[in-house]
């Protein structure tokens, strides 16, 4: 008997089973599947109930739903306000949000979203999540062999025992053309604590970004003691030399620039991973080739300096394991930047004091409300000056 048959056989035995008067004879019609079937008593019984129910509602199988609608709607507004922040740093995230959050929320709701955790995040945001296309161009060009014997290849395999440690990269924001001058990000960040600053430059000459390093290595709020690059001219320059070279001597300090091996983005990998999130998520892969864009980029960087430091939390890792095939990752406890540096004992009073200060007249939805008001005026200048550059 094929198994379409034995469907429409059991469709027949259907109305006889449910009007059976007895359990006797149910238990006749049984035994006359079986014979006709081949198939076990219990399946046949499975089988007929299966058929009796085909068109009863459809029962909901497994656990059921732990947090309700009203939980789900306010994670979903953290979860944007927190700029789709993967579900560890989320978790962590979730606390302040709430603490800073200006409209009132309900006393279940909230103690709900504070008890969820993180798989629970992912299992009930996945429809929210999205992924973004990245593209692959680059505008580094080598910088001179003669630089390149002065300033020394970074040492491999030494953890940065102390903030202080920096690394540093320019990303372009040339689209799919190069040529030309555009707009480039200068980012710094330390390797131990994971705080980040950007700055915009106009084209990557020397004498551009020597500014923009000067002015991110200040606001730093520790002390500078090493800082690899890649072999790019921005920096294997005579500029950015005698800067670190003075600062070495003025500071009686070893010359503190290193730079990383050719083609080997993972020596210089803490700055690299911020390549998306510092810049790419603000201002995507746009040619942005008007110089009048750099002060109101510079601005955004400024408010978003602010919210990745102080309130999006970092996850380093502690250890990795290869175990056959895989290798398994350890990390630790997701903090910010800026609770890093609090935990720091090479970090002085002094600058902890001075951290704490600004944290404490920040409101991280204030940031991302004057962050999203800058982008608006960000694309309007940009659309403005693409309009006059198109007519002229």
């Amino acid at each position: 008997m094929s198994i379409k048959t034995r469907q429409e056989y059991f469709l027949i035995l259907r109305e006889r089973y449910q009007k059976a008067a007895s359990k006797k004879e149910r238990s006749l019609l049984v035994s006359e599947a079986c014979l006709s079937s081949g198939l076990h008593r219990k399946s046949v019984i499975r089988a007929l109930n299966q058929v009796a129910k085909a068109k009863a509602a459809i029962e909901i199988m497994g656990r059921p739903r732990k947090y309700g609608d009203g939980c789900l709607e306010l994670l979903k507004r953290l979860y944007r306000a927190s700029d789709f922040q993967c579900s560890d740093k989320f978790k962590v995230m979730i606390p302040i949000l709430l603490t800073q959050l200006r409209v009132p929320v309900d006393v279940n709701h909230r103690e709900e979203v504070l008890r969820i955790s993180a798989s629970s995040i992912d299992r009930y945001l996945k429809a929210y999540r999205g992924q973004e296309r990245r593209r692959r161009n680059t505008g580094t060009r080598p910088g001179s062999k003669a630089f390149k014997k002065i300033i020394p290849l970074k040492s491999l395999g030494n953890i940065a025992p102390r903030p202080g440690h920096l690394q540093a990269d320019t990303v372009s924001h040339g689209g799919d053309n190069v040529r030309g001058d555009f707009i480039w990000s200068l980012t710094l960040t330390d390797e131990k604590v994971g705080y980040t600053l950007n700055q915009a430059v106009f084209g990557k000459s020397s004498k551009n970004i020597l500014p923009a390093i000067r002015h991110v290595h200040e606001a730093m709020p520790f002390e500078l003691i090493t800082i690899n690059t890649d072999n790019g001219t921005e920096f294997l320059n005579q500029y950015v030399y005698e800067y670190f070279h003075f600062i070495s001597e003025k500071n009686t300090i070893p010359f503190p620039m290193t730079r990383s091996r050719a083609y080997r983005k993972n020596d210089n990998c803490h700055v690299e991973q911020k390549n998306w999130t510092s810049v790419r998520q603000l201002f995507g892969y746009e040619r942005l080739e008007h110089k009048e864009l750099v002060p109101l980029m510079n601005e955004i960087y400024r408010v978003q300096n602010l919210i990745s430091n102080f309130f999006i939390p970092q996850m380093k890792l502690k250890s990795k394991v290869r175990v056959g095939a895989k290798i398994k990752k350890t990390y630790d406890t997701p903090k910010t930047p800026y609770q890093r540096i609090l935990e720091e004992p090479s970090v002085t009073d002094e600058q902890k004091q001075r951290l704490r200060e600004t944290y404490a007249k920040l409101n991280y939805f204030d940031l991302q409300e004057e962050r999203e008001a800058l982008l608006a005026r960000f694309e309007d200048l940009k659309k403005e000056l693409d309009s006059k550059k198109a007519s002229g």
